[in-house]
């Protein structure tokens, strides 16, 4: 499994890595990704409003983040932990775990919003850890030249 650069980015200092996956090649929107999972552990403060639609449209993108990493992820962490030793804290068990939980219904943030959050927070963390993952073959430099193209 090997991580390369996009060979053109999507807008000036945009980031798109093409990420190999167990089904081919698969390109990564970094920066959409780590705007989502922002978003999803953004902190509530008390006394703001919570927007429940914005909620919405946050878990819609995480967990459709998460589905798209789960393959490539699971991949990466089988060819550097073959003996299933733990990455940043995530097991092979853990895999199927998320996968599970894309399955499961998520609170409505206009019922339920604290369970929102929290379910929200949870879910970011997570994708955080499988996005560091997938592209952890990627260097800085090899980064840090793609935004520059």
């Amino acid at each position: 499994m090997t991580t390369t650069p996009a060979r053109a980015a999507t807008t000036a200092g945009h980031y798109v890595a093409h990420i190999d996956g167990p089904d081919g090649t698969v390109p990564i929107d970094v920066e959409r990704i780590e705007r989502t999972i922002a978003d999803a552990k953004r902190p509530v403060v008390e006394g703001t409003p919570v927007e429940p639609e914005e909620n919405v449209q946050t878990m819609v993108e995480l967990v459709g983040h998460v589905g798209l990493l789960l393959g490539p992820a699971e991949a990466r962490y089988r060819a550097l932990c073959p003996n299933g030793a733990p990455y940043q804290g995530l097991t092979t068990s853990d895999f199927d775990a998320l996968q599970r939980r894309l399955d499961y219904d998520r609170p409505d943030p206009r019922n339920y919003p604290l369970q929102a959050m929290i379910w929200l927070s949870d879910l970011g963390r997570s994708c955080q850890t499988l996005l560091d993952l997938a592209t952890s073959g990627q260097t800085a430099d090899q980064r840090d030249d793609e935004v520059a193209e």
